[in-house]
């Protein structure tokens, strides 16, 4: 495996070796008594589930659920083309280790037959569509419980994970990706939403957000940021008001009858060891487990954006949902309240329960009056610091929180190696550190990447203690251990994780507006054309920024590295630069 150079496969190996998977503990039925075997905590988590759904209010209905033949229209989607080749691309690219659906079939097993299924497919993929009828073992689901975090004989502490067939994936694949293209080619879409979209990622939307904070904050003003939680809002979905969303937004005819069907008459059974619960309707929410779900929950928080008024920003990674406002005056902090409210109403009317114990105000900027806010008549609980998308941001936009704890956990995380693995081969051991402990501390490296010593030699401590520890290297020095492993320091790691998302950016290759990122210098008579204009910052959080850290040096970069043709060639001539008189750890 390690020959192979498979990172992917050797995390699976890693993390199967260190995390112990002990299945469902005893649960807590609704009378409080302990539940110990399989089939009795099935049925429990099985109830627990099935009482998350939404009891639709028949306020909103699509009147529009209609198959005949609709007019082409380019603003308009009614038909999706199936065909052989798009059938078969989907069937040869499947993760031949996906675990069976209801009807038994493994991903492994259509996989291979992909070649002589692919026709018969397409065939039986058009006529369902075109008689909007759906096998009915296509509309179940089989539920692995999840444990998240609390105590474990809690069910409210289990996430469901949806096991469904194969087939009916592959035909979600071909409805989804022309559905996407429609969507995105006629700007249906909101620029804030950053979840599950191609060219989009919790960094991107990290980046915008920190960066609007930032520049207000550069400007002498102060920013409220609130995070909102919905309670479950992808099983909360009621099915008739987002087929009513959906028609709104352009989807109609065959397409929209074909998703109503996908929707309805579902069910659902949880599964513990060889036990399986009684089956509970779905009543509502999208399909999570399949691959339409997220494309169509993208469609119903769509409109929240709209909620809000010109001075209001959103930001949206799927639920993950924050508004901020530049704060100068009480005023400012009622126009707030009043987007509060305006999303409260939004969420009564569409049905998404917010849940307002986990809601939080983040108060950034010195001269900040940390007014208070209120949620349906709740004061929202005002805080120091958040975890934003896996990043722990405080008020001060310093992440030094955020350093600690990442810090603490990569220590235990090097340690668990070293305890678990009976072998000594210095390449196999650093080669699980690379793929189980320093992802931990280069998730989102452009938005907190730090600029003071003390917080980079603490990070760069993970690797070189964790180095120091394999067979032979101990009396090394820690420049030659990496350079017997073949590694760079962690420090020079970060500087080349913010130049790609720079160049990245600066090529349009991720979904961030380099106008707003950036002011792309005038002035490029030397050196390269992607130049960028040093920024004038008043406070060191600006200053030490994504937008101001690393300016410096891309300038510096050669013309050749700069214009490379593709991302991986220009990581590969960043391997030829030389970064030393821009490292600060000791």
């Amino acid at each position: 495996m390690i020959d192979s150079d498979n990172v992917g496969n050797f995390f699976k190996y890693v993390n199967n070796k260190i995390v112990v998977k002990s299945g469902v503990a005893p649960l807590k039925d609704s009378n409080g008594i302990l539940i110990t075997d399989d089939r009795s905590k099935a049925d429990v988590l099985s109830n627990y589930f099935g009482s998350m759904f939404t009891n639709d209010d028949n306020l909103i209905k699509c009147d529009s659920l209609s198959t005949d033949d609709v007019t082409y229209n380019p603003h308009k989607l009614s038909d999706i083309n199936f065909n052989i080749d798009g059938v078969y691309r989907i069937l040869h690219n499947l993760k031949a280790k996906s675990s069976k659906g209801p009807d038994g079939y493994s991903a492994m097993f259509i996989k291979n037959l992909a070649s002589s299924i692919a026709f018969p497919l397409t065939i039986l993929f058009n006529e369902s569509f075109c008689a909007g009828i759906i096998p009915s073992v296509w509309k179940q689901a089989l539920i692995i419980p999840s444990f998240k975090k609390g105590l474990a004989s809690d069910p409210n502490n289990y996430r469901p994970i949806s096991l469904t067939c194969i087939c009916c994936k592959v035909m979600e694949s071909v409805v989804k990706e022309q559905t996407l293209t429609f969507l995105l080619k006629n700007n249906k879409i909101t620029k804030q939403q950053h979840g599950f979209l191609a060219r989009h990622s919790t960094c991107t939307e990290l980046l915008e957000s920190t960066n609007e904070w930032l520049l207000k904050l550069n400007s002498r003003s102060s920013v409220d940021v609130i995070y909102i939680d919905f309670r479950r809002a992808f099983d909360s979905v009621v099915h008739s008001k987002l087929l009513y969303k959906l028609h709104n937004i352009g989807i109609e005819g065959k397409l929209l009858c074909w998703i109503a069907e996908f929707l309805s008459g579902r069910s659902q059974s949880v599964i513990i060891g060889e036990s399986v619960s009684n089956s509970v309707p779905v009543i509502s929410g999208v399909p999570q487990g399949s691959v339409l779900g997220p494309l169509l929950f993208l469609v119903f928080i769509n409109d929240l954006c709209d909620v809000f008024g010109p001075d209001i920003k959103i930001k949206l990674f799927a639920d993950d949902a924050k508004i901020y406002m530049s704060i100068n005056n009480i005023l400012d902090q009622h126009v707030l309240q009043q987007g509060l409210n305006s999303l409260s109403h939004w969420a009564d009317i569409w049905q998404l329960q917010v849940s307002v114990p986990k809601c939080s105000v983040l108060h950034l900027g010195s001269r900040n009056g940390c007014m208070s806010y209120n949620l349906n008549g709740v004061v929202l609980p005002d805080v120091k610091s958040v975890v934003d998308l896996g990043i722990t941001v405080d008020s001060n936009l310093r992440y030094k929180l955020h350093i600690n704890n990442i810090v603490t956990k990569a220590h235990q995380r090097a340690c668990l190696i070293m305890r678990c693995f009976k072998s000594r081969d210095p390449t196999l051991l650093f080669k699980a550190f690379c793929v189980y402990v320093r992802p931990l501390v280069e998730y989102c490296v452009p938005v907190w990447s730090p600029s003071y010593s003390t917080d980079i030699n603490k990070i760069e401590a993970v690797q070189r203690r964790f180095t120091k520890r394999l067979f032979n290297f101990r009396c090394l020095p820690y420049c030659d251990r990496l350079l017997k492993l073949g590694a760079d320091s962690l420090e020079v790691r970060r500087l080349k994780l913010c130049l790609v998302m720079i160049y990245k950016i600066t090529h349009d290759i991720v979904a961030i507006d380099v106008d707003s990122m950036f002011e792309m210098s005038k002035n490029c008579t030397r050196g390269h054309n992607f130049k960028i204009a040093l920024p004038r910052p008043t406070v060191n959080c600006f200053m030490y920024s994504f937008a101001c850290r690393d300016i410096q040096l891309w300038n510096s970069l050669p013309f050749c590295v700069v214009n490379a043709s593709s991302v991986s060639g220009f990581k590969r001539l960043l391997d030829n630069i030389d970064f030393r008189k821009f490292l600060h750890a000791s």
